[in-house]
């Protein structure tokens, strides 16, 4: 047996009280259902803008540090000054005067907040160096990778592929082609029968 709603829908006689208590509860699933997607849109409305803030942040941060890294931390100065803390502090400041106006401003935050990031990581690796450098501690090497820029991490190893002739025969057994040498004993061939 049906709610009282369906036997009304199907066109089934329903007492006035029961129509109206179905009529009411039909209103109540409806609403609840309708604040339901509303708070789901606005949550998946603010996921969208939470990753777009993000990834505008590291990509300046990536950005303003590949910068450094391509130009070098001088060519980023203007009269001893790094041009990420002014330019993060400009971009942080306009996005606070944003949001306060009521007009958004996260953008400008997010990007000035990824500079800042650039900027003070630079700050604390070279803040790092200096404390190790006053406590006598080596300063740690940089991490084994591939060189930059002529730079490299590790010292360069001379691998010596041929040996050393050592007498006159080995000499001129080294010159002549690989196919005209007679062939040693194949020891995988050895290796197998035993």
């Amino acid at each position: 047996m049906g709610t009282a709603l369906e036997t009304a829908m199907k066109g089934g006689k329903v007492p006035d009280t029961k129509a109206k208590g179905a009529l009411s509860q039909a209103v109540d699933k409806i609403a609840s259902l309708t604040r339901r997607a509303d708070r789901t849109k606005e949550a998946v409305a603010e996921t969208g803008a939470l990753v777009v803030h993000t990834a505008e942040t590291q990509g300046s941060l990536f950005l303003a540090s590949l910068a450094e890294g391509y130009f070098g931390a001088d060519k980023l100065k203007l009269g001893g000054v790094d041009l990420r803390a002014p330019a993060a502090i400009l971009a942080q400041g306009y996005g606070l005067y944003e949001s306060i106006s009521g007009k958004g401003g996260e953008h400008a935050l997010s990007l000035g907040n990824g500079i800042m990031g650039s900027w003070l990581a630079s700050v604390a690796v070279s803040a790092g160096r200096t404390l190790a450098d006053k406590a006598g501690k080596p300063a740690a090497a940089p991490a084994a990778g591939p060189a930059i820029r002529g730079e490299i991490g590790a010292p360069i190893r001379e691998v010596l592929l041929t040996p050393e002739p050592t007498t006159r025969g080995d000499e001129e057994e080294r010159r002549r082609p690989l196919h005209a040498r007679p062939r040693p004993d194949n020891r995988f061939a050895r290796a197998r029968a035993a």
